[in-house]
């Protein structure tokens, strides 16, 4: 008998220690495959090559940040459906407007708190 593959999810933060504390709130919740990725371009890569079930998107990063992620994901048809929560530290109400109007599903405050994650992520793949 197949078991059902697996969940996947995309974790994209420039802060490793961030991801780290993402990945260990996840992997003790949840059995599902985590990725993860330290820029936007590095994350849009994984999303064209391994399809997540679901991201966690940092918002501010260098290079390529949350914000140009959502917009090239939302030009995307593949790309557009997948579950996005943004983490973020910026409390800036401008920012939380323009992240929610570019589709996201919800979004983590910096700093983490892990009944907010597990909650936030069960929601969605649950």
């Amino acid at each position: 008998m197949n078991s059902p593959r697996k969940k996947k999810i995309l974790i994209v933060d420039d802060e490793f220690t961030s991801r780290r504390i993402l990945e260990r709130i996840i992997r003790d919740r949840f059995n599902v495959s985590i990725l993860s990725a330290e820029d936007g371009s590095e994350a849009l890569q994984h999303m064209v090559k391994d399809q997540p079930d679901l991201l966690i998107l940092d918002m501010v990063m260098p290079v390529v940040n949350g914000i140009q992620v959502l917009r090239t994901m939302k030009e995307h048809s593949k790309l557009s459906t997948v579950p996005v929560i943004a983490c973020t530290a910026v409390g800036d109400d401008a920012v939380v407007k323009e992240i929610l109007k570019l589709g996201i599903k919800d979004y983590i405050k910096k700093p983490i708190q892990a009944e907010a994650v597990v909650k936030k992520v069960s929601d969605i793949l649950e």
